[in-house]
Protein backbone atom coordinates (compact mmCIF):
# COMPACT_ATOMS: atom_id res chain seq x y z
CA UNK A 1 0.00 0.00 0.00
CA UNK A 2 1.40 3.63 -0.68
CA UNK A 3 -0.15 7.11 0.94
CA UNK A 4 0.65 10.42 1.35
CA UNK A 5 -0.99 12.92 3.53
CA UNK A 6 -2.16 16.37 2.89
CA UNK A 7 -4.19 18.83 4.11
CA UNK A 8 -4.34 16.41 7.10
CA UNK A 9 -6.22 13.62 4.88
CA UNK A 10 -4.27 10.30 4.02
CA UNK A 11 -4.74 9.89 0.52
CA UNK A 12 -4.43 6.00 0.15
CA UNK A 13 -3.06 3.84 -3.24
CA UNK A 14 -3.33 -0.29 -4.26
CA UNK A 15 -1.24 -1.19 -6.99
CA UNK A 16 -2.53 -3.98 -9.81
CA UNK A 17 -1.46 -7.01 -9.77
CA UNK A 18 -2.04 -7.64 -13.45
CA UNK A 19 -0.90 -4.37 -15.41
CA UNK A 20 1.26 -1.87 -12.12
CA UNK A 21 -1.78 0.86 -12.32
CA UNK A 22 -3.01 2.40 -9.13
CA UNK A 23 -6.54 2.11 -7.57
CA UNK A 24 -6.98 5.45 -5.33
CA UNK A 25 -9.38 5.30 -1.93
CA UNK A 26 -9.71 8.80 -1.34
CA UNK A 27 -9.52 11.61 -3.79
CA UNK A 28 -8.24 14.24 -2.00
CA UNK A 29 -10.17 18.14 -1.51
CA UNK A 30 -11.70 19.66 -4.46
CA UNK A 31 -9.60 22.48 -6.72
CA UNK A 32 -6.38 20.93 -5.33
CA UNK A 33 -5.39 18.78 -8.08
CA UNK A 34 -1.82 20.27 -8.35
CA UNK A 35 -1.81 19.98 -4.75
CA UNK A 36 -2.58 16.50 -5.24
CA UNK A 37 -0.01 15.54 -7.85
CA UNK A 38 2.44 16.73 -5.84
CA UNK A 39 2.15 14.92 -3.16
CA UNK A 40 1.43 11.80 -5.63
CA UNK A 41 5.51 12.57 -6.61
CA UNK A 42 6.56 12.23 -3.11
CA UNK A 43 5.58 8.30 -3.25
CA UNK A 44 6.83 7.82 -6.58
CA UNK A 45 4.02 8.22 -8.80
CA UNK A 46 1.96 10.34 -10.81
CA UNK A 47 -1.93 10.96 -11.84
CA UNK A 48 -1.04 8.93 -15.45
CA UNK A 49 -0.84 6.25 -12.63
CA UNK A 50 -4.65 6.33 -11.28
CA UNK A 51 -7.04 3.98 -13.40
CA UNK A 52 -9.32 3.76 -10.65
CA UNK A 53 -11.04 4.67 -7.64
CA UNK A 54 -13.58 5.04 -5.15
CA UNK A 55 -14.09 6.62 -1.67
CA UNK A 56 -14.42 6.08 1.86
CA UNK A 57 -17.70 8.51 2.04
CA UNK A 58 -18.86 11.18 0.09
CA UNK A 59 -17.35 14.36 2.02
CA UNK A 60 -15.44 16.78 0.12
CA UNK A 61 -12.24 16.02 2.30
CA UNK A 62 -12.35 12.46 0.60
CA UNK A 63 -14.25 12.44 -2.66
CA UNK A 64 -13.43 16.27 -3.41
CA UNK A 65 -11.60 15.66 -6.70
CA UNK A 66 -14.19 12.26 -8.12
CA UNK A 67 -15.51 15.12 -10.42
CA UNK A 68 -11.53 15.71 -11.97
CA UNK A 69 -11.03 12.16 -12.08
CA UNK A 70 -13.92 11.77 -14.20
CA UNK A 71 -12.92 14.04 -16.50
CA UNK A 72 -9.28 12.59 -16.58
CA UNK A 73 -10.69 8.95 -17.17
CA UNK A 74 -10.24 7.18 -13.88
CA UNK A 75 -12.55 4.71 -14.16
CA UNK A 76 -14.22 5.93 -10.68
CA UNK A 77 -16.84 3.51 -8.09
CA UNK A 78 -19.51 4.34 -6.36
CA UNK A 79 -21.23 1.88 -4.02
CA UNK A 80 -25.15 1.70 -4.56
CA UNK A 81 -25.87 3.25 -0.92
CA UNK A 82 -22.78 6.35 -1.41
CA UNK A 83 -24.62 7.92 -4.31
CA UNK A 84 -27.25 10.07 -1.54
CA UNK A 85 -24.33 11.11 -0.59
CA UNK A 86 -22.81 12.95 -3.33
CA UNK A 87 -25.44 15.93 -4.03
CA UNK A 88 -25.33 17.05 -0.33
CA UNK A 89 -21.25 17.03 -0.58
CA UNK A 90 -21.24 18.81 -3.43
CA UNK A 91 -23.90 21.27 -2.14
CA UNK A 92 -21.05 22.30 0.49
CA UNK A 93 -18.83 22.55 -2.36
CA UNK A 94 -20.41 25.03 -4.19
CA UNK A 95 -21.12 27.46 -1.44
CA UNK A 96 -17.08 27.70 -1.27
CA UNK A 97 -16.15 27.34 -4.84
CA UNK A 98 -18.20 28.83 -7.49
CA UNK A 99 -16.00 27.20 -10.13
CA UNK A 100 -16.31 23.39 -9.16
CA UNK A 101 -17.39 20.92 -11.70
CA UNK A 102 -20.17 19.06 -10.99
CA UNK A 103 -19.40 15.02 -10.74
CA UNK A 104 -21.09 14.06 -13.93
CA UNK A 105 -22.61 10.75 -12.47
CA UNK A 106 -23.14 9.15 -15.49
CA UNK A 107 -19.73 8.29 -15.76
CA UNK A 108 -19.73 6.70 -12.30
CA UNK A 109 -19.41 2.90 -12.28
CA UNK A 110 -22.05 1.62 -9.48
CA UNK A 111 -21.77 -1.50 -7.93
CA UNK A 112 -22.82 -3.14 -4.80
CA UNK A 113 -20.85 -3.75 -1.92
CA UNK A 114 -21.01 -7.60 -2.68
CA UNK A 115 -19.88 -7.10 -5.98
CA UNK A 116 -16.68 -5.11 -4.28
CA UNK A 117 -14.27 -8.50 -4.22
CA UNK A 118 -14.93 -9.26 -7.84
CA UNK A 119 -14.92 -6.11 -9.37
CA UNK A 120 -11.11 -5.74 -7.55
CA UNK A 121 -10.22 -9.00 -8.70
CA UNK A 122 -10.92 -7.89 -11.59
CA UNK A 123 -8.80 -5.17 -11.81
CA UNK A 124 -5.65 -6.99 -10.13
CA UNK A 125 -6.52 -6.12 -6.63
CA UNK A 126 -7.17 -8.51 -3.43
CA UNK A 127 -9.41 -7.13 -1.25
CA UNK A 128 -13.10 -6.78 -0.24
CA UNK A 129 -15.11 -3.35 0.75
CA UNK A 130 -17.57 -3.45 3.97
CA UNK A 131 -19.90 -1.27 5.03
CA UNK A 132 -19.07 0.66 7.90
CA UNK A 133 -21.56 3.08 8.38
CA UNK A 134 -21.19 5.25 11.87
CA UNK A 135 -19.32 8.34 10.99
CA UNK A 136 -22.04 9.17 7.89
CA UNK A 137 -24.59 6.87 6.16
CA UNK A 138 -22.16 6.06 3.12
CA UNK A 139 -19.26 5.33 5.00
CA UNK A 140 -17.20 2.25 3.95
CA UNK A 141 -13.96 0.39 5.08
CA UNK A 142 -11.51 -1.91 2.34
CA UNK A 143 -9.72 -4.43 3.74
CA UNK A 144 -6.78 -6.05 1.41
CA UNK A 145 -5.80 -9.62 1.22
CA UNK A 146 -2.74 -8.67 3.63
CA UNK A 147 -4.89 -7.23 6.19
CA UNK A 148 -4.21 -3.71 5.37
CA UNK A 149 -7.74 -2.20 6.50
CA UNK A 150 -8.46 1.58 5.43
CA UNK A 151 -11.06 2.64 7.75
CA UNK A 152 -11.63 6.69 6.56
CA UNK A 153 -13.16 8.47 9.71
CA UNK A 154 -14.24 5.56 11.31
CA UNK A 155 -13.57 6.60 15.48
CA UNK A 156 -11.15 4.57 17.29
CA UNK A 157 -12.72 1.68 19.53
CA UNK A 158 -10.71 3.52 22.14
CA UNK A 159 -13.20 6.09 21.92
CA UNK A 160 -16.09 4.09 22.18
CA UNK A 161 -18.80 4.59 24.64
CA UNK A 162 -19.96 1.36 26.31
CA UNK A 163 -23.36 0.81 24.76
CA UNK A 164 -22.15 2.50 21.61
CA UNK A 165 -23.73 -1.03 19.31
CA UNK A 166 -23.28 0.55 16.05
CA UNK A 167 -19.24 1.61 16.23
CA UNK A 168 -18.71 -2.00 18.16
CA UNK A 169 -20.69 -3.29 15.07
CA UNK A 170 -18.63 -1.75 12.85
CA UNK A 171 -15.25 -2.47 14.17
CA UNK A 172 -16.25 -6.20 14.79
CA UNK A 173 -16.71 -6.18 10.87
CA UNK A 174 -13.02 -5.35 10.19
CA UNK A 175 -12.09 -7.75 12.83
CA UNK A 176 -14.40 -10.80 10.44
CA UNK A 177 -13.29 -9.56 7.39
CA UNK A 178 -9.51 -10.08 8.54
CA UNK A 179 -8.90 -6.41 9.30
CA UNK A 180 -5.44 -6.38 11.70
CA UNK A 181 -3.05 -3.07 10.37
CA UNK A 182 -5.57 -0.12 10.51
CA UNK A 183 -4.87 3.18 8.13
CA UNK A 184 -7.42 6.05 9.33
CA UNK A 185 -7.45 9.35 6.91
CA UNK A 186 -6.41 11.27 9.65
CA UNK A 187 -4.28 9.53 11.91
CA UNK A 188 -1.16 7.22 11.86
CA UNK A 189 -1.80 3.81 10.99
CA UNK A 190 -1.84 1.20 14.12
CA UNK A 191 -1.84 -2.67 14.94
CA UNK A 192 -5.51 -4.09 15.73
CA UNK A 193 -5.77 -5.83 19.23
CA UNK A 194 -7.48 -9.24 18.65
CA UNK A 195 -10.43 -8.08 20.85
CA UNK A 196 -11.51 -5.12 22.82
CA UNK A 197 -13.01 -5.31 25.95
CA UNK A 198 -16.40 -5.72 26.32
Amino acid sequence: MLYFKYRSTNCFFLRSSLNGQLLAIDAGWPGTLYEYARGMKTIGCNLDNIAWAFVTHFHMDHAGLISEFVTRGVKCFVFEHQLGAIDAMEKTIEKNDKGYRLIDKTKLHVIKIQESREMLEEVGIRGQVVVTAYHSSDSISFITEQGEAIVGDLPLEAQMMPDDHRLREAWDEIRKSGGRTIYPSHAASFELVASYPR
